[in-house]
């Protein structure tokens, strides 16, 4: 009986992520011409990938645009989790509103936005326009276009962040507010003495989830700058992208795959770490 209820999960697991990863690992030990796999060459990709004087630059745009995006997103899925779980009248309504962008695709959301930034005929050129301050020719500039992607990713991805802090915010008991506010406390006591301390935990996972969907992110990107202008907003998955669909360097892609596999690693046993010490 047990092995009916194992027996399924391994075999989509073997399937799903085991046999994909064996199989980027074996790509990224072999010399490689297009999508076909040639001689075994050992560690060259790494070694190449290491020596690549733009790869210090790519982590860099990894870590600005994952870091920017979850300090807009966090702070911005838990306020509106905290403003849904007191809204007593609409809650469905705005619930609908707030969930929105999350509920686009992303190639949707970055199609939108790209529209709407266009210099040409987008409305924010239009508006700019009208004030007497030019076009909004934001993917031009190697800051803006980073910018812009980082902020098009928080807008698209803090409902996630919303939904989690929503269902930790329904799990506190209600006669501690009721506690504190006959004790003379506000609203500003509640937040920082029950509110933070009851998601805690919350917070290290959505932390943990933003940041592994952020550096593995790719469409967003791809549909808006595609990595440019001059590499400014190539990430490290968005060079995993262009180095397996625009160069054809398959090992290459692999390599770089198996490093950001790492990474996630990392972020996974951080958490891990952080929430075994908070459970102490």
């Amino acid at each position: 009986m047990v092995w009916l209820y194992v027996l399924p999960v391994s075999v989509v697991f073997l399937f799903v992520f085991v046999g994909p990863l064996i199989y980027t690992a074996w790509t990224a030990l072999h010399e490689t011409s297009y999508y076909q796999i040639g001689k075994f060459t050992g560690l060259n990709s790494f070694v190449r990938l290491f020596s690549d004087s733009d790869l210090p630059s790519r982590i860099w745009t990894t870590l600005v645009f994952s870091l920017g995006a979850l300090v807009i997103a966090l702070p911005a899925g838990l306020l509106s989790a905290i403003v849904l779980n007191n809204l007593h009248r609409f809650k469905r309504s705005v619930r609908s509103l707030f969930l929105l962008p999350w509920l686009m695709s992303q190639a949707t959301a970055g199609t939108i936005w790209l529209w709407f930034l266009n210099p040409n005929y987008g409305p924010a050129s239009a508006i700019t326009k009208s004030l007497g301050f030019g076009p909004t020719d934001v993917f031009s500039s190697p800051t803006s276009a980073l910018v812009a992607v980082t902020l098009m990713t928080a807008w698209w991805s803090y409902p996630q962040a919303m939904l989690l802090f929503l269902g930790a915010l329904q799990t506190i008991p209600e006669e501690l507010r009721e506690s504190l506010k006959m004790d003379g406390g506000g609203i500003w006591h509640q937040f920082v003495n029950i509110t933070l301390p009851y998601l805690r935990n919350t917070i290290v996972s959505v932390v943990v989830v933003l940041l592994m969907l952020y550096v593995q992110m790719v469409t967003i990107i791809l549909v808006t700058t595609r990595g440019g202008p001059i590499g400014s907003t190539e990430t490290l998955s968005m060079r995993v992208y262009n180095q397996m669909f625009d160069k054809f360097d398959l090992s290459g892609a692999s390599a770089t795959a198996i490093l950001l596999f790492a990474v996630n690693i990392a972020l996974t046993l951080v958490a891990i770490r952080f929430r075994r010490k908070e459970s102490l």
